[in-house]
């Protein structure tokens, strides 16, 4: 039998083909794309399964995708237990606990690059280990935050090849200055121009091109409240400059929701998911916002983060807060998500553990516990913290080996098996 070269450019003609890609430009061919292919393909199941997964979930006409940011591994797997449908990790949260460097980071992209790769890495391996253990047919898709690529369109690139190796479904870029990058809820930041961030989309595009996998490339801007921009050649930009420069050496912007939507815009041609990052949880800028896009692409799906940075608790009724998000949805919202969920989430429950145990109060934890055997009528199961983290997994491991009358097992004696 023939073996098949990967290489050939009628198979990258084919893949392009697809209904997936209608709408979606490129700025290069498909034999941009087969001179950069390996005669064989090497690929990455999950991300492949998890994009179309991804792409299925978005595409529901009465129903949006909602996920939680996952800052540790550990929360991830009791996303998948409680049956999330999509698992979220933002840069902010690697920075701030998960990344690969020597400390932990304001979002401002100081840890290593490849912290977000190896941690979506360590995530599915063991979100794959869970799921054999629990006779689970598939894994959530992972969504992830990419940053401003680290740098230009060769980092963008090797970025994204990274990701999808790792096991990604989906990844957004933002359109700030990598060098300057600020998390979107923090001032200071500088946007790039528009020319330049869509060729960072297309960089990302042809880095999953070249591996054939068909992930979900979200395109953010930041532009709704940034102050400033490196550049004022680009003619989409051009409106929006006041004519002048901060000792910094950048342009002032003006009219910053105009600009956002100018660029989406520009954008929307090359991404599959428009995001406009927002300071406030506003309905009517989300719907104009909306209607805008649609206005020009009217298939376009959009994101929104209901960011932690809000102070939800000044903004609504628990009515209105109740409709929100089936509100955006509406609107053409379909992937939402609570960026820094898992941070807070983890940082107030030590808190208020610690507290409470101060001084040595066992009765501190005996409420955790409490708790937790409470969470069992719910399907919760991290009571028993070693079955939790794979001891049954790799018990098997050892009967399989060692025969299940060994006494080198170790669930005979556990207190799990004994006092649960």
């Amino acid at each position: 039998m023939k073996e098949v070269n990967f290489k050939e450019e009628k198979l990258v003609q084919d893949y392009l083909a697809q209904d997936r890609w209608s709408g979606i430009k490129r700025n290069y061919t498909s034999k941009d794309v087969s001179s950069l292919r390996s005669p064989f393909k090497v690929s990455n199941t999950i991300s492949e399964k998890g994009s179309l997964s991804l792409w299925e979930l978005l595409n529901r006409e009465s129903a949006w995708v909602s996920g939680l940011g996952a800052a540790t591994i550990q929360q991830g797997v009791q996303m998948l237990k409680a049956g999330l449908e999509i698992i979220y990790v933002s840069g902010w949260q690697i920075a701030s606990e998960s990344n690969i460097g020597d400390n932990t980071y304001p979002d401002l992209s100081l840890y290593p690059s490849n912290s977000g790769p190896n941690f979506i890495k360590k995530m599915n391996n063991t979100l794959l280990r869970v799921i054999s253990e629990k006779e689970m047919d598939s894994l959530p898709p992972i969504v992830a935050d990419a940053e401003s690529g680290f740098g230009g369109i060769y980092s963008v690139f090797n970025l994204t090849a990274q990701f999808i190796n790792s096991g990604i479904s989906g990844l957004h870029f933002e359109d700030q200055l990598a060098s300057e990058k600020k998390c979107g809820h923090m001032g200071g930041k500088v946007v790039i121009p528009t020319r330049e961030f869509i060729n960072k989309l297309n960089a990302s595009r042809l880095a999953s091109d070249v591996l054939e996998t068909p992930i979900i490339l979200i395109a953010r801007t930041d532009a709704l409240n940034a102050k400033l921009i490196t550049s004022d050649f680009d003619d989409v930009d051009k409106p929006y400059l006041t004519g002048k420069r901060t000792q910094d050496g950048y342009f002032e912007l003006k009219n910053n929701k105009e600009l956002a939507i100018a660029k989406s815009l520009s954008y929307a041609e090359f991404a599959d998911v428009i995001w406009c990052e927002t300071n406030e949880p506003d309905l009517g800028f989300a719907k104009e916002f909306a209607d805008e896009i649609k206005s020009k692409f009217p298939k376009k799906l959009l994101a929104y983060n209901c960011s932690p940075s809000f102070n939800w608790t000044e903004k609504f009724s628990d009515d209105e807060l109740s409709k929100f998000q089936s509100q955006l949805s509406d609107y053409g919202y379909k992937l939402q998500f609570v960026s820094l969920a898992g941070f807070h989430s983890m940082a107030s429950a030590m808190y208020e553990l610690a507290i409470n145990y101060k001084g040595g109060d066992m009765r501190a934890f005996v409420e955790l516990q409490e708790k937790e055997i409470e969470l069992e009528k719910r399907g919760y199961t991290g009571t028993k913290h070693q079955q939790e983290v794979g001891s049954n997994y790799y018990e098997q491991v050892g009967e399989i080996i060692l025969g299940q009358d060994s006494e080198l097992l170790s669930e005979k004696d556990s207190t799990e098996n004994t006092q649960f």
